[in-house]
């Protein structure tokens, strides 16, 4: 077996058990080991935080079949590791790809759903060839979905409605199993309910606090006290509680219940990618399941809306996508064999909205500064890491999240989610 770097020098894993589970998911494959892999970076600076990315393709010298496959393995800084809770990660993702949607696939086949037609099922994810969950040595192994056409969408321009509705179809479809699930299978869904919120395992950090502080400060610098002084002052009062235990507390499923379901749990932009045809989206692949959840189904609404349109989107369209989601849940939940009435009402996600919708807001001052940095101003994540670490001054990484060219974009983006806060009730 042949390995080449981009440029035609010899490039392997970083990782002695990933290059060889990589081989051996290519041997089997493609039924050779005379088989040529070249390996390349498999994301941009400032597309991933917690996992590293690397694209390997492979041809089978006698056969000339090609099998493309993306590698996921934890970043192999110690500090990194350890801010961005890698371990945890990877274990709740490789539970997901073994065990939370093996379940959700075996159900829809035991209701007579084709689980490989995406317009009927739920089977919006990559597919996943091999993982390994020792220590260290974490691993995940992919379909390379950029062979189907599916890319990621360029975070610094704003999605079409037709991006919105196709996501909240496909969240209404994946909510709708777990209140299935419950509802006639709870014994399945039971061990489930106990995830850990990956969140809430960083609690007690003081780096992480001074790094919420810090960003929270740059949104309220955003506000506009005397033009708007019912959106900042609300604004501010709701970050003035702890930013990690309003995290903890708008993520207990136990608060949600009884309509607490299993969440994706970290719906951004770059966590989905996306199959044109004409310039329309007309297919979606949900990646990064690392940060799933139990927890209200509103979380994953709150955090994808809240976080790629602006105000003026919102105001168009918001109600809208809202009745979308639930029609999608209610006639999936139907096709299951359960009454959407009785697991989850429209009343319901209304009131799910008013309890949790500030989950859109925390979301919002953690990510817009992320999506509206310039990939090329993105700071070093290993660097970082290390000053997180050692409890150094994180103020000058904040400031390294800024592209002077979007500056004002992020200040509109995120006055314009404190305003919808404030209008619909959820601060």
């Amino acid at each position: 077996m042949c390995l080449e770097g981009k440029d035609g020098g010899t490039v392997t894993l970083p990782t002695e058990s990933a290059q060889k589970l990589l081989e051996e998911v290519v041997h089997s494959e493609l039924n050779s080991d005379d088989v040529n892999i070249q390996m390349t970076a498999g994301s941009n600076k400032g597309d991933n935080y917690i996992g590293i990315v690397f694209r390997a393709q492979t041809e089978c010298r006698r056969t000339g079949k090609k099998l493309n496959i993306i590698v996921k393995l934890p970043p192999q800084s110690e500090a990194r590791r350890n801010q961005f809770f890698a371990r945890p990660s990877f274990e709740r993702e490789i539970s997901f790809y073994t065990e939370i949607y093996p379940m959700m696939t075996e159900f829809q086949r035991e209701k007579g759903i084709d689980v490989t037609d995406g317009t009927e099922a739920f089977n919006q994810i990559p597919l996943c060839y091999r993982t390994n969950l020792v220590e260290f040595e974490e691993a995940i192994l992919m379909g390379d979905l950029k062979d189907s056409g599916f890319e990621m969408f360029d975070r610094h321009q704003e999605q079409k409605f037709e991006h919105f509705e196709l996501l909240v179809r496909t969240l209404g479809r994946f909510h709708a199993l777990s209140y299935a699930l419950k509802d006639q299978h709870p014994e399945r869904i039971e061990k489930f309910k106990g995830m850990m919120e990956l969140f809430a395992s960083r609690e007690d950090d003081g780096q992480m606090q001074q790094w919420f502080s810090m960003l929270t400060t740059r949104m309220l610098e955003a506000l506009d006290p005397e033009k708007d002084p019912e959106v900042y002052e609300k604004t501010k009062q709701a970050v003035e509680m702890d930013f990690m235990d309003q995290i903890k507390e708008i993520t207990k499923g136990s608060l949600a219940e009884p309509y607490a379901v299993i969440c994706h749990g970290d719906c951004w932009n770059n966590n989905m990618l996306f199959k044109h045809e004409n310039g329309n989206p007309v297919d979606i692949r949900l990646l990064d399941w690392q940060i799933s959840r139990y927890a209200s189904p509103v979380l994953d609404l709150m955090y994808f809306i809240f976080t790629a349109s602006t105000k003026a989107f919102r105001d168009k369209h918001y109600k809208t996508l809202l009745d979308i989601y639930h029609q999608s849940l209610s006639s999936f939940l139907i096709r299951l064999g359960s009454d959407p009435e009785k697991l989850f009402p429209r009343t319901a996600l209304d009131e799910q909205l008013q309890k949790f919708g500030r989950f859109g807001l925390l979301m919002a001052v953690m990510l817009l500064p992320i999506i509206t940095t310039k990939s090329e101003d993105v700071p070093d994540m290993d660097e970082m890491a290390e000053k997180m670490e050692s409890g150094a001054d994180l103020s000058a990484d904040l400031d390294n999240f800024r592209s002077e060219s979007t500056d004002a974009v992020y200040r509109e983006r995120i006055s314009g989610c404190c305003k919808d806060m404030v209008e619909l009730g959820y601060i």
